[in-house]
């Protein structure tokens, strides 16, 4: 069976499947980065670079204690839940739920109490001691359990074959919410504790309605006449290795702040904080893929498929990098533009913003390479890989950050991205056989380089100079014009079913729910 052969039914090719996913999740991330994009120039133009900064650094380290919470537990669900559902073993999938949700909260508990009880020493122990860290860390102590609670009923949703919930919550409820509960916050004073209540509210009421949307995906959840049949020792042989790679794929994103906050807490935090995560807004593409693509790649692998699988993921890496590469060509040519939007201090961030940019591109080069390995059996080569990363990224930064800063913080993060993604896509050639590349990536190359020269030119005369109006419309020219050179180039069959569904996704779904609402 081809990719684009139907699985269920004429108009359900996996092509079709995919595109349905990415084009909901990419839309639904389009909004969620964008929410999230101006919750950040919020902080920062209300609260200023140092507040800002300082909140920065308070969620890298929720972020890390909420993935070590998780403790893999994400992937167990997304996998166990698609499988026992394939065989419509009810009383697995409520135990594969139930169980990996208690799980991680009780971690969540345990870690926050000591998060709490540890906050001063931690603070007055920095190689720059800061106090106001200490406020910071107890702060989140108690967003962590609401965090944990909340991606881990986004991720059980994912196991039902859709990212739609997910899309919901992840990308337009928890960001919208936030972004409202800043203003209301921020009326109780012009504080970082302010900022942190907004975000953790958020994170709590985006949890419960995960949960409502995962009734309606599954309303045996609440039966108490359907049982729960618990298979703790295959969640936790998945997970185990599994957790210990995401320890280091956020190693890979985070060491960085976390030195960065060691020796210099504050205003450098917040603007490299706004460089990286400008320069992350590409891997919007890639997760959009991530989430509907890792159910599927399950399945393909578990009838032995490897030919169509081979197939899909090549398409699908490329699909990512034609996403992200002109994302990446707005970030190359306006870089200074965007980080003057969230002040002009944040101008210092532009060198840091342009080399994490560019590890990032080349992470969306070669596509899902983590999930496939995860979804294929092969976690422990992913632990590997992403260790080994981690380490160089974390003895990078420590060796560059004390002499050079923000720009040694971009390196040692640069360095981590990319040695995790050079690792995990020679782990799938080598052991599954599939490489992302082909002749067919020449074309949204060449589409690249056109646009990116025709705006830089375009820039030169135009004749506006305040910073967030020359974003909106260069970029916007950019994308138009990276658009029409892929199209004038021509599209494989596989490219047209795929932009056919995507459109319609545009075109339909959105005007239809909104029409609900």
């Amino acid at each position: 069976m081809a990719p684009g052969v139907t699985p269920t039914g004429k108009d359900d090719t996996y092509i079709a499947r995919v595109a349905r996913g990415a084009g909901i999740s990419t839309l639904g991330q389009g909004v969620g980065r964008l929410l999230g994009f101006v919750t950040q120039i919020a902080i920062s133009r209300l609260f200023g670079a140092e507040i800002y900064g300082f909140y920065s650094s308070g969620v890298a380290v929720v972020t890390g204690a909420q993935t070590v919470s998780r403790f893999g537990m994400e992937n167990s669900v997304v996998r166990y839940v698609a499988h026992h559902r394939a065989k419509g073993d009810r009383e697995r999938v409520k135990g594969t739920i139930v169980q990996t949700i208690f799980i991680t909260l009780i971690i969540s508990l345990l870690l926050g109490a000591a998060l709490f009880f540890t906050a001063d020493f931690v603070a007055t122990h920095l190689p720059n001691s800061s106090p106001k860290m200490a406020t910071v860390l107890r702060a989140f102590a108690f967003v962590l359990p609401f965090f944990v609670f909340m991606s881990m009923v986004v991720w059980a949703t994912q196991g039902f074959q859709t990212v739609t919930y997910a899309a919901y919550i992840q990308q337009f409820i928890r960001p919208a919410l936030f972004l409202v509960l800043l203003g209301f916050f921020y009326l109780f004073g012009k504080s970082v504790t302010s900022v942190i209540a907004a975000y953790g509210t958020a994170m709590l009421l985006a949890g419960l309605v995960g949960m409502y949307f995962l009734r309606r995906l599954f309303p045996p959840l609440f039966d108490r006449r359907v049982p729960s049949k618990m298979e703790t020792r295959e969640l936790f042989k998945v997970s185990i290795p599994l957790s210990i790679a995401n320890g280091a794929r956020y190693l890979d994103n985070q060491s960085a702040v976390l030195i960065l906050t060691a020796f210099a807490a504050g205003a450098p935090v917040g603007i490299f904080n706004a460089a990286a995560r400008t320069a992350t807004l590409s891997t919007i593409v890639r997760f959009a893929f991530s989430g509907i693509f890792s159910p599927i790649i399950s399945s393909f692998y578990a009838r032995g498929e490897l030919d169509q699988l081979g197939r899909l993921y090549k398409d699908v890496s490329r699909w990512i990098f034609i996403g992200a590469f002109p994302i990446f060509l707005v970030i190359a040519v306006l870089g200074h533009d965007i980080l003057a939007v969230f002040g002009r201090d944040f101008v210092r961030g532009e060198s840091a913003l342009w080399i994490v940019a560019v590890a990032q591109l080349f992470s969306a080069s070669v596509g899902t390479t983590p999930r496939m390995l995860a979804m294929t059996g092969r976690q422990n080569i992913e632990m590997i890989a992403t260790t080994s990363a981690a380490i160089l990224g974390v003895i990078v930064s420590l060796l560059l950050v004390p002499h050079f800063g923000i720009i040694g913080a971009a390196i040692g993060m640069a360095a981590a991205i990319v040695a995790e993604n050079a690792g995990t896509m020679g782990a799938v050639k080598w052991k599954i056989g599939f490489w992302p590349y082909s002749p067919e990536w020449i074309k949204p190359l060449v589409a690249g380089v056109v646009a990116a020269l025709a705006t830089y030119l375009l820039g030169l005369f135009f004749p506006v100079h305040t910073p967030i109006v020359r974003v909106a419309a260069l970029g916007v020219f950019l994308g138009l014009v990276f658009l029409a050179v892929l199209l004038l180039l021509g599209l494989s069959e596989t490219d047209r079913e795929f932009l056919r569904t995507f459109w319609n996704v545009a075109r339909r779904y959105l005007p239809r729910r909104l029409g609900r609402g």
